[in-house]
């Protein structure tokens, strides 16, 4: 028995050791870049909307605009292996970096909060290997898709509910994590940088959680309609804030808020603790 205990300690001990190796902190560093880099494509793409273009101004957009670009398909790659690594260690985080914590009801936040970036980061580089694999995906097709069969599993609208709910409470997280500026917290001292980072992350944050509330709203419009198509994800949310009264204006001013958030994903990656 005490053999068995030490071995399971052993296993743990590597685990840890090995998801907090200096190779996976550059490939977690990495992966904050490329986040960074879909943020501002996707926040360049919902400018275009704002202007009467076209476009799909979500990962999928941004990816597929990266892929059809000269040597599109080794940056896809490279993104992949950059979130797989970052999608890591939030895992790592989830399980060992929470054990800091003596608070239970904190420890217990922080693992769950870590657990759900690293499915948000390991879907998004599911989705860069998807395109560098020469395939491609319409994320708000998907949306539809999933909901549709969501709602036509037993007590499938109330599940469709919560998760518009559970979007928007991301949502509000999101904005007031923004302008109460507790972001900062993930950062190491920017020094003379400090203020400019303060300002990108706290529009940044508020931003998409803006858009992040919108997604969760549509959600619930589609289980409320029995309309599936109304759960049409980010793009969906973003076309929609564009269709509203002074939608260009309030569009274009989201747009430039996602790139801000996009350039904090990237000072995270030189600033962040890690």
């Amino acid at each position: 028995m005490g053999n068995a205990s030490q071995g399971a300690n052993r296993a743990v001990s590597e685990a840890a050791s090995a998801s907090r190796s200096p190779a996976v902190r550059i490939l977690a560093r990495a992966g904050f870049v490329f986040i960074g880099l879909v943020h501002i494509l996707i926040g360049a793409i919902a400018l275009q909307l704002s202007q009467g273009h076209g476009g799909e101004a979500d990962q999928s957009g941004a990816i597929g605009a990266l892929a059809s670009k000269p040597g599109g398909g080794i940056l896809l790659w490279a993104g992949a292996v950059a979130c797989a690594g970052l999608s890591l260690w939030m895992v790592s985080e989830a399980f060992f970096g929470a054990r800091s914590q003596s608070d239970p009801k904190k420890k217990l936040k922080e693992a769950a909060t870590a657990a759900g970036k690293a499915v948000i980061f390991g879907f998004l580089a599911f989705t860069f290997a998807v395109f560098a694999s020469g395939g491609s995906k319409n994320s708000s097709q998907s949306a539809s898709d999933f909901t549709a069969k969501l709602m036509a599993a037993p007590a499938g609208v109330v599940f469709v509910i919560a998760g518009g709910l559970a979007i928007i409470a991301a949502g509000i997280y999101y904005a007031y994590w923004g302008i109460t500026q507790k972001f900062m917290k993930d950062l190491q001292d920017p020094g003379d940088a400090r203020t400019a980072v303060e300002w990108i992350g706290t529009i940044g944050y508020a931003a998409k959680g803006v858009v992040l509330a919108v997604v969760g709203v549509l959600i619930i419009v589609a289980a409320a309609t029995a309309d599936p198509s109304r759960s049409s994800g980010l793009d969906g949310g973003l076309k929609t804030l564009g269709s509203q009264p002074y939608g260009v204006f309030l569009l274009a001013a989201i747009a430039a808020g996602l790139i801000c958030y996009g350039v904090y994903s990237m000072a995270r990656a030189r600033y962040g603790k890690f």
